[in-house]
């Protein structure tokens, strides 16, 4: 009887060993699923990460390009006006530099 008590003793401890050995293959396979996932997750996150830095520069990039084009506007505007006021003052320091026809006449005369 003592014989039939160890054997099955034996029985149960290596069914249990066998139950705990499948088990732990079973964790271990979970584990490398959960690392392969968790990488995964990583770059998608660098991803997304990296989506979003760019579309933020984009967009900064898109209002200095605004800017620009308004500081340029601006800039044409007032080459602009400076041309028509060197003009005008080359145009009034002529006529000061002519005498005018009622000076000579008034000369003249």
């Amino acid at each position: 009887m003592e014989l039939n008590l160890i054997i099955l003793a034996m029985i149960c401890y290596c069914m249990g060993m066998i139950i705990f050995e499948k088990k732990r293959k079973e964790l271990i396979q979970d584990y490398e699923q959960l690392l392969i996932l968790k990488n995964w997750y990583e770059n998608i996150a660098e991803e997304v990460n990296r989506s979003y830095i760019l579309e933020k520069v984009e967009k900064r990039g898109r209002q200095l390009i605004d800017q620009l084009n308004l500081l340029n506007a601006n800039l044409v505007k007032i080459q602009e006006d400076h041309e028509k006021l060197q003009r005008q003052k080359q145009h009034d320091n002529q006529a000061e530099k002519e005498p005018s026809l009622d000076n000579f006449f008034e000369n003249y005369s």
